[in-house]
């Protein structure tokens, strides 16, 4: 009876971190999209996760949500910081230092 709960413990922790990995790339996906539809340059690949907690979507069902931070410059010298929510590998709002977009 342990084996298979520690079997399902594993296999539960791989799935989080696949999902996490294709976030990730999702999420760099989605700052680099951001940034050139502003005519921004995204610095670095800076695309770092800040908050992470379990939700619902608009369905009902549980989803993670997903805060992702990430630095950009309008002119090549000054840096700014924008940041972006996702509902699962949904884009639901992103905050661009003087302008915030609300997606729902």
């Amino acid at each position: 009876m342990t084996e298979i709960f520690l079997m399902l413990l594993v296999g539960l922790v791989v799935l989080l971190w696949q999902s996490a990995a294709k976030s990730k790339e999702f999420a760099m996906v989605i700052a680099a999209r951001e940034c050139k539809k502003k005519d921004l340059q995204l610095l670095d690949q800076t695309v770092v996760r800040h908050a992470m907690r379990l939700g619902r979507d608009a369905s009902g069902w549980p989803v993670v949500w997903r805060q992702y931070r990430f630095d950009y410059t309008d002119n090549g010298q000054s840096r700014s910081q924008g940041q972006f929510v996702l509902c699962g590998q949904r884009l639901v709002q992103i905050d661009l230092a003087s302008e915030q977009i609300i997606i729902h």
